[in-house]
């Protein structure tokens, strides 16, 4: 950063693109490129713009989603999501620079424990207590993991009596 004029700044001439010769003059190109991106992508209004809407989850079923055929992967698949985050943030969502902006990984869960009374833990999942795509719990907690927010872990007997508003018993 001290040495404006080493060859460290300096990149060939591209097409019709100049060369640049310096680091105020690379600095210069790169905003200017920064700039013509974003207004691809987000529009001209500024004031529109969010991180968010170039950072998005899309849900993918491993199973049958990706390649599957097109109506079952309109079936299985969800989303987008905008999020927000990154690589080094506490709210971790990680993308490829290389391709874009979209999310390609996030934590499939996020809890606190509260090892003084675990009836205090809380905890979320990122799609839903169910894996049928048909189900009212898909993803029933995306929405709420995608805002950041975190749900009661109920631990003791009580605890999970108390909260317990739906049972399955399987029977032979």
């Amino acid at each position: 950063m001290e040495q404006p004029d080493s060859d460290w700044w300096k990149t060939p001439e591209v097409g019709t693109r100049p060369a640049a010769v310096n680091r105020d003059q690379l600095f210069r190109r790169a905003m200017i490129d920064a700039r013509w991106e974003l207004t691809a992508n987000l529009g001209k209004d500024i004031d529109t713009w969010s991180w968010g809407r170039l950072h998005r989850l899309f849900l993918k079923n491993q199973t049958l989603g990706t390649e599957g055929p097109g109506f079952v992967q309109y079936a299985l698949n969800r989303g987008p999501w905008e999020l927000s985050g990154g690589e080094a943030s506490v709210n971790a969502t990680g993308w490829n620079a290389a391709g874009g902006y979209g999310v390609v990984w996030v934590p499939s869960m996020r809890m606190v424990v509260n090892l003084g009374d675990l009836d205090k833990s809380k905890w979320i999942n990122l799609t839903g207590a169910s894996g049928h795509a048909y189900s009212d719990h898909y993803v029933d907690q995306t929405d709420k993991w995608a805002d950041g927010e975190l749900l009661p872990w109920s631990f003791s007997d009580k605890a999970v009596e108390d909260s317990t508003s739906d049972k399955l018993v399987l029977r032979p």
